[in-house]
């Protein structure tokens, strides 16, 4: 007996120091089941669009899928941006690594899996959970604004009735606007740590990291919009030129402004397709418009899978093992203790 207990323990000692506790096991599981639920969405996807898929031309597809990629892709240099902001900055190859790997946990039900992961897959790297999840979360916020801002400049001269229906999507774009205000995020991200009994950021975040992630989503949203633009030419549509390219991505944004806002779906399914269904109406009617929004769907998910193949192929690469014993725990009675997830940023500056 005691032999055992003498031998487990220095394999519990080793578990610590390489980081791979119980939280790193439950992250990596629940990715393995994101992966699953991703490869099922694709082939129901695909079950639902293959009769009517003769209706598009393969060249618009495959320049649809393109954009779809590029757009996903963007993201990641908005994360990268407010992670920088923070004081921790990453390669960009690290940072593709852990914010695509991560972000196939939005096939979870709930929003809380990609930050998790990517809080977890941070640690790789030397940045600590706070940090990771910081940014993440601020994209995430900055999402709504950027999404609305898109579609508030460009849907009121194409598609007054998607604006009608889905007015709360935008009015929820002053509100996250406030929130992101640098004073008042701080403020908040401060009381979050302390309800946690976490240390408080270094480096507050300020207007112009933000300003660069808002910025960096914009161009995703063009991205999205060219791709949607790509495959509504292919359904002779009644607008066109630059009415149809402003419509396309309005309607876009306003479609996944409105599917994020709804957090009991994963990644907005069902909803995105409803308003994107609604916004192209000038353009489209109701049955090409539905293959378009679920086309626009299966690529999206298309992409989720080509990046988190390019993450997981990135993988080992540049990434530091985490070290313990650099920062307390400041939660009261475990001064002494040292924690792997409070590693200092001090090696990813630049």
């Amino acid at each position: 007996m005691g032999q055992h207990i003498a031998s487990a323990e220095p394999a519990d000692a080793s578990a610590r120091r390489s980081g791979r506790g119980p939280r790193w096991w439950l992250v990596r599981g629940a990715l393995l089941v994101a992966l699953g639920l991703l490869v099922l969405a694709l082939a129901s996807q695909w079950n639902d669009v293959r009769d009517s898929f003769r209706l598009l031309t393969v060249g618009s597809v495959v320049a649809s899928g393109v954009a779809t990629i590029l757009a996903v892709g963007t993201t990641v240099l908005s994360w990268r941006a407010l992670l920088a902001g923070l004081g921790a900055e990453l390669p960009l190859r690290a940072a593709v690594r852990i914010f695509f790997v991560g972000q196939i946990g939005k096939y979870i039900p709930g929003s809380v899996w990609p930050v998790l992961a990517q809080m977890e897959l941070s640690r790789d790297y030397g940045i600590s959970r706070p940090k990771a999840a910081s940014a993440s979360l601020v994209v995430l916020a900055l999402a709504v604004p950027s999404g609305g801002l898109a579609a508030a400049v460009t849907l009121p001269f194409v598609s007054a009735d998607a604006l009608a229906s889905y007015w709360w999507a935008l009015a929820a774009v002053p509100v996250f606007a406030v929130l992101l205000y640098p004073s008042v995020l701080s403020r908040l991200l401060a009381l979050a740590f302390r309800l946690l009994r976490r240390a408080p950021l270094d480096e507050p975040l300020t207007l112009r990291p933000i300003a660069a992630g808002a910025g960096w989503l914009l161009v995703s949203f063009c991205w999205y919009g060219l791709a949607t633009w790509l495959l509504v030419r292919d359904l002779d549509p009644e607008v066109g030129g630059g009415r149809l390219a402003l419509l396309s991505v309005g309607a876009y944004a306003l479609a996944w402004t409105a599917g994020f806002l709804v957090l009991v779906v994963p990644a907005g399914a069902g909803v995105r397709e409803a308003v994107l269904v609604l916004a192209l109406a000038p353009a489209v009617a109701g049955g090409p418009a539905t293959l378009v929004a679920l086309v626009a769907r299966l690529l999206a998910t298309v992409a989720d899978l080509v990046w988190a193949g390019v993450g997981v192929a990135l993988r080992g690469r540049g990434a530091k093992p985490p070290q313990a014993g650099m920062e307390t725990d400041p939660r009261p009675g475990a001064s002494a203790e040292r924690t792997a997830d409070q590693l200092p940023d001090t090696a990813t500056r630049r």
